[in-house]
């Protein structure tokens, strides 16, 4: 509260007003977003997963228990997203049936709008960014997914010979993989739990969410696990989402970089196990990011990622990731933001970060140094994403 002094000419002396900061009152007259989804509604999620003739690598992500919901009027399909200000970020595309796309779409914006909020969407594909073009909103690309064909994946030849160095290095170590179907954890759950806060431990870092899984039993029983174990124990880790012909990584965990601990033989025997079983593609995620054009005049979306890239922590290393999956020869797909203008992309990725976990705290850290686009004058980081 403050008090304003008016002058007047039929008055002596000022009259004082007391005026409420504007941000508080239209704080009070905000319409609140919808609660996370409680457990029947992610059981409806999962139901409408199932059935689901549109969806994404990601989509499986509703089921994480971090996610709110817009549904289309069947209930068939749905948009999950978080809220983090005044920015409601959709992970994905709409979910469910094709013919519904849309209606799920305009849900989500007047949603959004009726809270005195603005709606984005992360990591969507090519052709729903396409599509929400026609909602009015703006692509910005935020990264590359990683998807190897299945046709044409093998371990033979030259280029292929570490990959088979460490599957033979594992075999002599006494490593074995195998599939663990959906169903509780049971036994196997402390094994797998001191794997996961080793890597924790390893990258100095804490769990993450919205647009990452994490390591909980109940989200984890879910899935099937792909495992490698060591002398019987397990070191290494990765559930996975299996819709159609594409299987898709989510969380993967290792102890170590020993035999059978490293990402290599996990990876690869996941590949040969799907390929086997007759399935088409296997997704291994989004490289956030990766591929960015920061030549020339960057967008706000890429001058963020440049920012990221030569200042981000130890949790994830970007370049890392996307070198590292290059050596399974994927095909880099383009992921986009998807937001009411250029600033508001901006603006956007930085409310996945945040949503995420810790991401905003570690640029802000850094945002004094700032960042200059080639050829121009640095820029302090709020001039960078641009207003929310």
């Amino acid at each position: 509260m403050f008090d304003a002094q008016i002058f007047t000419p039929s008055v002596q002396g000022p009259i004082h007003v007391h005026v409420p900061p504007a941000g508080g009152a239209l704080r009070r007259f905000r319409p609140p977003p919808p609660p996370v989804g409680n457990a029947a509604e992610i059981e409806r999620a999962a139901r409408a997963l199932r059935d689901a003739e549109i969806y994404d690598g990601d989509s499986f992500l509703a089921l994480t228990g971090d996610k709110r919901f817009v549904w289309s009027a069947s209930g068939a399909s749905f948009l999950m997203f978080g809220v983090w200000g005044r920015a409601w970020i959709a992970m994905g595309g709409p979910v469910g049936r094709a013919d519904e796309f849309d209606e799920v779409a305009a849900r989500f914006a007047e949603a959004a709008r009726a809270a005195r909020a603005w709606p984005a969407y992360y990591a969507v594909g090519a052709d729903a960014a396409a599509r929400l073009a026609a909602h009015g909103f703006v692509a910005e690309k935020v990264g590359e997914r990683a998807v190897v064909d299945l046709r044409a994946f093998t371990i033979s030849g030259k280029d292929k010979k570490d990959i088979r160095n460490a599957l033979n290095r594992a075999d002599k170590a006494g490593c074995a993989f195998e599939m663990r179907p959906p169903g509780p954890l049971g036994d196997m759950e402390p094994a797998l739990r001191r794997v996961s806060d080793a890597w924790l431990a390893m990258k100095a870092g804490s769990e993450k969410a919205f647009s990452l899984g994490r390591f909980d039993p109940d989200y984890l029983s879910r899935f099937s696990l792909a495992v490698a174990r060591r002398q019987g124990e397990p070191v290494a880790f990765a559930n996975i989402w299996i819709k159609d012909d594409l299987v898709t990584m989510d969380l993967m965990r290792f102890a170590d970089e020993g035999p059978g601990g490293g990402m290599d033989y996990l990876f690869t025997k996941l590949l040969l196990w799907a390929q086997a079983e007759g399935y088409a593609r296997v997704d291994f995620g989004l490289a956030p990011l990766a591929g960015l054009d920061r030549q020339g005049r960057p967008s706000t979306v890429a001058r963020l990622g440049a920012f990221i890239y030569s200042r981000g922590g130890r949790f994830y290393s970007f370049e890392g990731l996307r070198a590292y999956k290059d050596k399974f020869n994927p095909v880099w797909e383009p992921a986009y933001i998807a937001a009411p203008n250029r600033w508001r992309a901006g603006a956007a990725a930085v409310a996945v970060a945040a949503l995420t976990g810790g991401g905003v705290r570690n640029l802000l850290r850094n945002s004094r140094k700032g960042l200059a686009a080639p050829g121009r004058r640095r820029q302090p980081f709020a001039r960078i994403i641009g207003r929310a």
